[in-house]
């Protein structure tokens, strides 16, 4: 396999938390509150989301902070039939080139579920409208990981919903992740807040509790958006990763200080690294297989929290190396 970068330690990086609400849809604060909150934790993006109500305005965005335009679509069918729902997350990408985006402040009215066909035309909707789809939180939702593999068209899941976690201990999805990768499914992830209210200066708070950090060469919608379709980010929930790199098949990964950093592969089993004396690492590596379907990375810390990698796909890229 080719050598590669994937994250770059001498590239810039963005940090920015692309699922939150304000008083827009159902969240308690204001925009230029929710500005304040995330740029006073050294945040360089965050994103709207409200519910089913587009953001789509520069007119907040400075040289160091800017709103990512965008917006959460639902179709919330009843518990008791379908035992689901579909929380939808749309980001604009400009480089689709839709005839007729959203403007700002217009709404999208939830369609009626009537089968996964539904949620497929809604995805298929959306992208049409210009945007970039990630599917959220679907353990709060209670998705089922079959029909997520179904569904096409989604570039991302989120695997960590802050809110969902703190409140309902439903906020991880990075098993229905693992689950679309190993059927083939090449999807990246996303940690988010989902920040609706309460306090912002709490130990344990909606705020900053999940986020990305991007590399991107400059703090502007389109280059960020190209670089979260590239997979040039982490989401975490605490670490960070620094670099991450392929050269001479071995992947080699820097972050800050963990106790364990965490190679997940599929067919084959992966590898932990840590020091046995419990002393804190910031670098690992792995010597890649070419039969792997894909690899991604894993940096834990002593309190659990940890940042994933996008995933790396070994015998895809060789393949495309072989020309097949």
């Amino acid at each position: 396999m080719r050598n590669a970068i994937f994250l770059d330690a001498g590239r810039q990086k963005f940090k920015g938390n692309i699922h939150s609400h304000s008083v827009r849809s159902d969240g308690e604060y204001t925009v230029e509150q929710m500005i304040d909150a995330y740029r006073s934790k050294d945040y360089d993006f965050i994103c709207l989301s409200d519910h089913e109500i587009y953001f789509h305005s520069d007119a907040y965005d400075t040289e160091t902070f800017i709103l990512l335009d965008g917006y959460e679509m639902a179709c919330e069918m009843e518990r008791e039939t379908t035992g689901q729902q579909y929380h939808m997350h749309g980001l604009l990408d400009r480089s689709l080139q839709a005839e007729k985006p959203f403007h700002h402040d217009e709404e999208h009215a939830k369609p009626d579920y009537e089968s996964l066909d539904t949620i497929q035309q809604l995805i298929d909707e959306m992208r049409s409208k210009g945007n970039l789809v990630i599917m959220n939180h679907p353990e709060w939702s209670k998705n089922r990981e079959e029909d997520l593999l179904k569904l096409e068209g989604y570039a991302a899941i989120e695997i960590y919903n802050h809110q969902s976690e703190i409140q309902e201990a439903v906020g991880y999805g990075v098993s229905y992740w693992d689950y679309v990768l190993k059927r083939g499914k090449q999807v990246n992830a996303i940690a988010a807040d989902d920040a609706h209210g309460g306090p912002t200066d709490m130990a344990v708070s909606e705020f900053y509790g999940g986020w990305i950090t991007v590399d991107s060469e400059r703090l502007e919608q389109q280059a960020i958006i190209e670089a979260i379709k590239a997979g040039q980010y982490y989401s975490s929930n605490g670490p960070k990763i620094y670099d991450l790199r392929i050269e001479s098949n071995r992947l080699r990964v820097v972050c800050s200080p963990v106790r364990s950093i965490r190679f997940i592969t599929f067919p084959n089993n992966g590898l932990a690294e840590m020091d046995p004396t419990g002393v804190y690492i910031t670098g690992a590596e792995y010597i890649i297989q070419d039969d792997e379907q894909y690899v991604r990375v894993e940096c834990v810390d002593a309190w659990g929290k940890v940042a994933w990698s996008n995933p790396i796909y070994p015998k895809y890229e060789l393949q495309l190396q072989e020309g097949l």
